[in-house]
């Protein structure tokens, strides 16, 4: 019987600390550079916003019938202006991740994960720059377009989940890009609980000087101490340069090979995968906004303390249910929990009028962070290891597309709900959004092939412990219509139940 693969603390610390600096360093720019920019516009119009006191609309029940269209249009120049600044970040870092993502599979991951923090320093910088000389909000726009050209979150997120799936068994891939998911949002949620009293305390220019800070140490962290997990190749067949079509046409190839998964379940799960994340993400700068406006006129320490607590919902809520209802759950059934958490937070959030209610919103969608992780899971099951790269460029080009059209979609509705007196309309069509992928998740062919090999054998009825080796041979050697004599209790299990593995029946490839 073969030897279990061990899942050491090296393997757990490498590269954690990267997503953890540079979500920390995001999540603190985003609410930052949000409120700025309707600091300097509410300024340029002559609203009245206060960042260093506790309601951010002043004497909200004394505004008049001007002043409350003038909050409108500070509210609606505002979500341009940042629908802008997602613009020229998002559309390059997809061109970017998806040359360099099939690209690492032949060169290395550590590329994937140095360049995107070198383009965000230089964009921090910028920015600093720009508060210091009072430079128009739209000067911005630069920073984003190199930070996006250097490849951004999407490009992080690839080289990230790429290089777990290189050093982690897959019995344990959903759970590790779980732990993922949790270090993004705990970043977070440690710079959300900061953000706020920093600005009310010191203005804008502190918080980014520590943003660049954080940054610049997962650059030099990525660069010290990251081992490569996937040394660069000397076969010429298998390396692929930069820019080069053959990078896109392996892309392609993922997608369009037969595969014992399936192709319809790789192309379903990628899509419900973009769907979630243009609600996650694209809603972000319309909840600030919302939460600044009457009548809840939060105040840049309570939009920190909303933030960070939404974040350590979502990120602990992935890692605590994906561990403790797998033991009563399939992996597609936690999924489809925290698709209707998600569904049920965004119509609290969209009809929230008082304090109770917003911090309510995150305990209702505790599970909103499971999702994700688990498809990302199914998707590195479903493919070689040679094509984890080129995989997940694709999946972090889509979802970060996604978030670009669901920014856009957002950014642009709001104003109008504004004007028709119906804010919450925005959270409506987010919730119904999520219905998408929860209808296309029953979709799935033979989806007990996107199991981990454990959860396999404990659907088919195993109640023994098998090494991963000797259930590798189990599962791969498999074939439901051998005559042979000789079976064992698992194969006879799985030829009863008609479970497929890599001899998968014709139906179960797409």
């Amino acid at each position: 019987m073969g030897q279990r693969k061990q899942f050491s603390i090296k393997q757990l610390v490498t590269v954690e600390p990267v997503i953890f600096f540079y979500a920390f360093a995001l999540f603190m720019h985003q609410p930052v550079i949000q409120q700025y920019i309707y600091f300097r516009i509410a300024k340029a119009k002559g609203f009245p916003y206060e960042t260093n006191k506790a309601s951010s609309c002043g004497n909200a029940t004394s505004l008049n019938s001007t002043l409350i269209e003038l909050e409108k249009e500070v509210q609606s120049l505002s979500s341009y202006v940042l629908l802008g600044v997602v613009l020229f970040s998002s559309i390059p870092s997809l061109f970017t991740s998806l040359l360099i993502g099939s690209w690492t599979d032949s060169r290395g991951r550590k590329p994937a994960l140095l360049l995107p923090a070198l383009g965000s320093s230089i964009e921090a910088g910028l920015a600093i720059a720009v508060m210091y000389m009072e430079w128009p909000v739209y000067v911005l726009f630069i920073g984003g377009a190199i930070n996006g050209i250097s490849g951004y979150f999407t490009t992080v997120v690839m080289g990230v989940m790429a290089y777990v799936v290189d050093t982690t068994d897959e019995s344990h891939h959903s759970v590790r890009l779980a732990v993922l998911e949790l270090l993004t949002y705990a970043g977070g949620m440690v710079s959300q609980l900061t953000s706020g009293l920093w600005i009310e305390k010191y203005g804008f220019i502190t918080p980014y000087w520590f943003i660049l800070g954080c940054l610049l140490f997962s650059v030099l962290y990525t660069a010290i101490f990251v081992p490569e997990s996937r040394p660069p190749s000397d076969l010429p067949d298998e390396k692929v340069s930069f820019f080069s079509c053959k990078s896109l046409k392996r892309i392609y190839k993922v997608y369009s090979a037969p595969r014992e998964g399936g192709r319809r379940n790789l192309v379903l799960i990628t899509i419900c995968s973009g769907i979630l994340q243009s609600v996650l993400m694209g809603l972000t700068a319309t909840i600030t906004l919302f939460m600044i406006h009457t009548p809840l006129c939060f105040s840049p320490e309570w939009v920190g303390y909303f933030t960070a607590w939404r974040s350590l919902s979502i990120g602990l809520g992935a890692i605590l249910g994906i561990k403790l209802l797998g033991k009563c759950f399939s992996e597609l059934t936690i999924a489809r929990f925290g698709i209707l958490t998600r569904l049920g937070s965004l119509v609290l959030l969209g009809f929230s009028t008082t304090k109770l209610l917003i911090y309510m919103v995150p305990l209702v969608g505790l599970l909103n962070g499971c999702p994700l992780p688990i498809m990302r899971g199914m998707l590195s099951r479903i493919v070689s290891s040679d094509e984890q790269g080129a995989l997940f460029a694709a999946v972090a080009s889509l979802e970060t597309l996604s978030n670009f059209l669901g920014s856009f979609m957002f950014n642009t509705l709001y104003p109008a709900s504004l004007k028709a007196d119906f804010p919450p309309f925005v959270f409506l069509l987010g919730a119904g959004l999520t219905i998408i992928p929860f209808v296309l998740l029953w979709f799935l062919k033979n989806p007990r092939s996107l199991l981990t090999k454990r959860d396999r054998v404990q659907i088919v009825g195993n109640s023994g412990e098998i090494d991963d080796d000797s259930l590798k041979n189990t599962v791969d050697n498999f074939d439901p219509d051998s005559s042979a004599t000789e079976t064992s209790p698992l194969t006879d299990s799985m030829r009863h139940r008609g479970s497929y593995t890599n001899n998968a029946a014709p139906e179960a490839v797409a």
